[in-house]
């Protein structure tokens, strides 16, 4: 008999482990403890004695031993499985897992420091990085430092605190404080009432972008342009806005809307203006007759006949500066109003930028007394692909816990006004006009609509992009165009509130609109409040898929969670992804990037395995009342399609670009995900994250995407800003000329700065790498790793004959031609190199199994699994190349994805250099198993049918 103890001291034992997500597990479940346990337990036993503490924890799966899983005095038996012997009843010794060298196997070593050391240098090296735990990076780093041919130990200072004074050498942004107030219903009652804090200056950071000549290159000074695939293309001269002379039938004024691509020929779209001899005869009085000898004009409002005209880039004659008037209510569509001024009277560079806010409020320390809202900047005139590398993220400054953001951000809006009006510059020595607007401002919900100055989601009315009432948010009869929040009524109601004779009577009518009761601070810059405030699609996804997990997870039974964390284990996760915390033990410690991860190969997982009988028989019950279902197998069929319905939602929303029919698709899942899980499940009903989905589409199409610490901290991003900023070949105001030889730090060393927060990515300097050449300028540092034999290797060769034929091939990819070959080809597992691409740099990792995209001598792209990885030696030199075998499509589908099989028979062409591999495209493909052929993450590769994940984007 097998007793109820036993089985959970073992199912303890699982939920502590915390394995590797990419590697198999041979733990052994019989399916009769599994019965046997749910016979003797009730759900809420199960669960009670789950969460109770277990003596094992925090064991790896090597470490685990089942066998010390000893009988205790009841007699109880060990779940046992004699085919993989994962257990027995007999108690064996515990192993000794760390311990000296025999002396047999002691290396001969002659010296003063033998047997242990060859000499006192790598003695010292030794005792220093184990006293103080040196990572095997920084060791790196070091190594490289002493190894540099100009480096002299004469020159090291013996006194740290030196380079604290070096750091002010270096052309810093200055770091300001000030102080402000802090709430005593925050904080504890020891808490002084104001704090100081400390901020960077907006005009110091465009100044330094400005004079930056790398980020100054991708910046985009243009118009914004109308294409078929909504993206970013960037023009050199004319911006979108900006009021010009144009010939017409005549020499005319107008306001160019878009750059038009026609037949491939960039054209201007023009909308018109009036002067007033044009104005209809209803519009045509003496005030606004007397008013046109000023030079004032009308703008045709866009929808009406003939406002918008397209005209070729030679018929545009000059820019004119304009003031635009909204002084007027009543005429209708020729309401805004413009009144030419004269031209500048200099030709000084104009630099105009816009400016994103980014407010996070969550804290370091999450709800402690010592956390901090950070607010970050970027500059908009970036592309998309530089406005997400970390080292643009400009740091505004850090909120103290307890303090007003109002207060903090004071000293950025009075810069961004002066900014607005127009700031005299020295540019690369060049006096330079500065304009700067206020671009989005983007925060999570409650935040963002603070900023708004919309209350939160709890009050009746709080939704930041219209009035709809939080009991209605999820309904199908909301009509947008009808309750959408406009910025000009939005001002009206702003007005009501404030015209108000009492405090009351303010609460009354801000609680009416859902409004607060004073203008939010962002409103005193040039902005529309609702328009340039989107909801974040990070927090709001990964909140309603995080929701989702958690009811599914509560739903399933105590054997469909056991199977869900086997198959979860078991699953063929991207070799990059880091490991995931335990969806069931660690739920509440998921990270936004954890939710859409996760999301992206659940339903996956749960197509392998879920069944009627993993559900609670209430929780199945009550989703087939919701959803108006009879039979259970139905039920958990609708269950796992709404699991693909979010995470085909997901890969949608988070899109780069998007094309019309890409609108209609994000548009048909958003309100398919909104009825579906409101519908089934109450947690959804009305949830303000659920709600946004309303929105999301007007996101995309406005913006053709929806992507969107104290003094000592600030002090440290100063310094590494300042020495990126020189590596950049950044222009230092206090002296005529720069240090060239930090302008042209060698590639050697600029592996130092490969792991600072502010650039890209964190360069792996594994272990045992083994460097080989490059043929290419943008691929550098290839390094292979994990060694094999050939005889592990041969399996996945050609014959000799086709290996030397497609070797050939190979060389003649990087325009070698060869006759001869060395047989000197040696075999690993890993290869991981650095790939510049428009001035920036990535790390690009490759395992064996991993699929790949392969670009053809045709230019298409061909998905192939990556099969070996070896290098080969060509006098004297040893370059990269992989082995792979090649997918094409079938007409099938499973999950919604398409289904591709390896080629058996015809394979095709099988070794490339590596310089054929696109980096810039990252696929997932999950085998395609069928039934129990493939038994605890052992692929029968027999079936060779593999499944493109659909729902695979990079999350971050």
């Amino acid at each position: 008999m097998i007793y109820r103890h036993k089985y959970n001291a073992l199912n303890n034992a699982y939920d502590e482990m915390e394995l590797d997500n990419n590697e198999a597990i041979n733990e052994c479940i019989d399916d009769d403890v599994l019965s046997k346990r749910s016979d003797d337990m009730t759900s809420e036993e199960f669960n009670n004695e789950i969460s109770s503490e277990e003596s094992i924890s925090d064991t790896s799966i090597e470490e685990l031993d089942y066998e010390n899983l000893s009988e205790t005095s009841d007699n109880s038996e060990i779940i046992g499985d004699e085919s993989n012997d994962c257990m027995t009843n007999e108690k064996e010794p515990d192993k000794i897992v760390d311990e000296s060298l025999s002396r047999e196997q002691m290396p001969s070593i002659n010296g003063e420091f033998a047997p242990y050391f060859n000499n006192i240098t790598e003695t010292l090296m030794f005792c220093w990085v184990e006293n103080h735990n040196i990572s095997t990076h920084a060791y790196d780093e070091l190594v490289d430092i002493i190894r540099h041919p100009q480096f002299k130990s004469t020159d090291v200072t013996t006194n740290i605190r030196q380079f604290r004074k070096y750091r002010q050498r270096l052309p810093l942004l200055p770091i300001k404080s000030r102080y402000i107030h802090i709430s005593n219903k925050k904080t504890p009652s020891t808490s002084q009432k104001t704090k100081e804090i400390y901020y960077l200056s907006i005009t110091d950071i465009i100044w330094y972008t400005l004079n930056n000549p790398l980020l100054l290159s991708q910046m985009y000074f243009g118009p914004g342009q109308q294409v078929e695939k909504n993206q970013e293309l960037w023009h050199a001269i004319y911006n979108c806005g900006d009021f010009v002379f144009y010939r017409e039938s005549s020499t005319r004024v107008g306001r160019i809307l878009a750059i038009v691509k026609v037949d491939d020929i960039l054209k201007i779209k023009i909308q018109r203006i009036l002067v007033f001899d044009e104005l209809p005869n209803n519009l045509q009085n003496n005030n606004r007759k007397e008013r046109s000898c000023g030079h004032e004009v009308w703008l045709l409002d866009r929808n009406e006949e003939n406002a918008i005209i397209i005209v070729e880039l030679n018929k545009i004659i000059k820019h004119i500066k304009v003031t635009i008037l909204y002084n007027e209510n009543d005429i209708n569509e020729f309401s805004s109003i413009v009144i030419p001024l004269k031209d500048p009277l200099t030709s000084i560079p104009v630099y105009k930028l816009y400016i994103d806010l980014y407010y996070d409020d969550f804290g370091t320390f999450c709800n402690t007394y010592h956390s901090l809202g950070g607010v970050y900047i970027q500059i908009g005139n970036l592309s998309f692909d530089k406005r997400k590398q970390f080292r643009n993220h400009f740091v505004l400054g850090f909120v103290p816990f307890g303090s007003k953001f109002d207060e903090f951000i004071e000293p950025f809006v009075a810069e961004m006004k002066q900014l607005e009006k127009e700031k005299i510059m020295d540019i690369k020595g060049i006096e330079s006009l500065v304009i700067a607007s206020f671009g989005d401002v983007t925060a999570y919900l409650p935040q963002g609509n603070d900023l708004v100055g919309v209350k939160r989601h709890g009050a009746t009315r709080g939704c930041r992009t219209c009035n709809a009432t939080k009991d209605s948010w999820t309904s199908n009869n909301i009509n947008l165009a009808l309750i959408s929040r406009y910025h000009h009524l939005t001002n009206i109601q702003f007005d009501e509130i404030l015209a108000a004779s009492t405090i009351t009577r303010r609460k009354e009518i801000a609680a009416e609109y859902g409004l607060h009761i004073k203008l939010p601070i962002l409103d005193k810059l040039k902005r529309e409040r609702h328009l340039q405030s989107p909801h974040d699609i990070y927090h709001a996804t990964a909140s309603k898929v995080l929701r989702f997990l958690k009811i599914t997870i509560d739903a399933l039974s105590s054997e469909g969670k056991s199977a869900f964390i086997i198959f979860w284990k078991l699953f063929d996760y991207p070799k990059d992804w880091q490991k995931l915390p335990n969806p069931i033990s660690h739920i509440d410690s998921f990270m936004m990037s954890d939710c859409l991860q996760l999301a992206m190969i659940v339903p996956f997982i749960f197509n392998r395995f879920l069944k009627p009988q993993h559900f609670k028989k209430t929780e199945l019950t009550l989703f087939q009342q919701q959803v108006g279902l009879s039979r259970n197998d139905l039920a958990v069929k609708h269950w796992l399609k709404y699991w693909i319905l979010v995470a085909k939602t997901m890969s949608i929303a988070f899109k780069h670009s998007f094309l019309k029919d890409d609108y209609i698709n994000l548009h048909e899942c958003l309100d398919n995900e909104r009825k579906v899980l409101s519908q089934a499940f109450k947690d959804f009903e009305n949830l303000p994250n659920l709600h946004v989905n309303f929105h999301l589409v007007q996101y995309a199409k406005n913006y053709a995407t929806l992507l969107n610490t104290d003094l000592d901290l600030l002090k440290h991003y100063t310094t590494l800003f300042a020495i990126c900023y020189l590596f950049d070949r950044g222009v230092d105001s206090r002296f005529s000329s720069s240090n060239n030889a930090l302008m042209n730090f060698s590639h050697h060393s600029k592996r130092l700065v490969n792991n600072w927060f502010i650039t890209e990515k964190l360069f792996d300097t594994s272990e045992n790498l083994y460097e080989v050449q490059s043929t290419v300028n943008y691929i550098s540092k290839i390094n292979l790793r994990k060694r094999i034999s050939r005889q592990k290797a041969k399996v996945f060769l050609p014959n000799n004959h086709d290996f030397f034929a497609e070797l050939a091939l190979a060389y003649q990819d990087m325009d070698y031609e060869l006759t001869m070959f060395e047989d000197s080809c040696q075999f690993y597992e890993y290869i991981c190199f650095l790939v510049e691409d428009n001035d920036t740099t990535i790390q690009y990792r490759l395992h064996v199994g991993e699929v790949v995209t392969i670009i053809t001598e045709n230019n298409s792209q061909n998905f192939a699994i990556l099969k070996s990885i070896f290098s080969h030696r060509k006098n004297n030199q040893r370059f990269a190349f992989i082995i792979v075998d090649q997918f094409e499509i079938t007409n099938q589908t499973k999950l919604e994805c398409s289904i591709y099989k390896l080629r058996i028979e015809n394979k095709g062409r099988q070794i490339f250099p590596i310089i054929k591999i696109d980096t810039s495209s990252t696929e997932h493909f999950i085998h395609n198993c069928r039934n129990d052929e493939c038994i605890e993450g052992n692929h029968n590769f027999r079936n060779n049918l593999y499944i493109k994940n659909l729902y695979f984007f990079e999350a971050v």
